[in-house]
């Protein structure tokens, strides 16, 4: 086991230094191949632990090559646009950005940062549909209840005049209650009404 310290620091590092030439890269992954072929080949590793350290190494060595190539990983174009992304809900989208394991140039952030922008823009236009609907609603009802508030008194002070007399409540009545369902007394009689 003493074995592994042959192996280069590139193999197992986990972070990209970004100067390393796209052949350079190739290189180091050559060479590790070939030092893990040597650990394996001497009984240092078994053929498993080999493998498994061997798709390691290929996997960093991928990614060390995309980073090259790609050379504003999204965390540096996300940084270009810290203000727009500082916001609620926007930090969600920041960090899920970030977190992905895609690539975006700056186009693609742009695209982005434009549907959300859609996104909230459409909400809030909807909720300001949704608040003016419910404020017509409660001036509807406000306006509906004022209508029945006052049919309601015009009834009941109209009720004595929509009301059909008796001979006997016209006897009982004084001259001032006389006086005040004459009219509506008078018409009574010459329809029939009044028994």
């Amino acid at each position: 086991m003493n074995n592994m310290n042959n192996i280069p620091s590139e193999a197992v590092s986990q972070n990209t230094t970004g100067e390393q030439t796209l052949d350079s890269i190739k290189q180091t992954a050559v060479q590790n191949v070939k030092s893990i072929e040597n650990l394996v080949n001497s009984g240092a590793l078994t053929q498993e632990q080999g493998q498994n350290l061997m798709n390691y190494v290929t996997q960093k060595a991928f990614e060390m090559y995309t980073s090259a190539q790609n050379p504003e990983p999204v965390g540096n174009v996300l940084a270009n646009m810290p203000e727009f992304f500082n916001k609620d809900g926007r930090t969600d989208v920041f960090d899920y950005l970030k977190n992905s394991n895609v690539d975006f140039d700056e186009d693609e952030i742009s695209k982005i940062s434009s549907l959300v922008e859609k996104l909230e823009n459409s909400a809030v236009e909807r909720y300001l549909r949704e608040l003016e609907h419910e404020k017509t609603l409660n001036s509807e009802n406000e306006t509906a209840k004022q209508k029945l508030r006052a049919n309601a008194q015009n009834a009941f002070a109209n009720g004595a005049e929509n009301l059909v007399f008796t001979r006997e409540q016209i006897g009982k009545m004084s001259g001032a209650e006389f006086a005040k369902h004459e009219r509506a007394i008078m018409d009574q009689l010459r329809k029939g009404l009044i028994k």
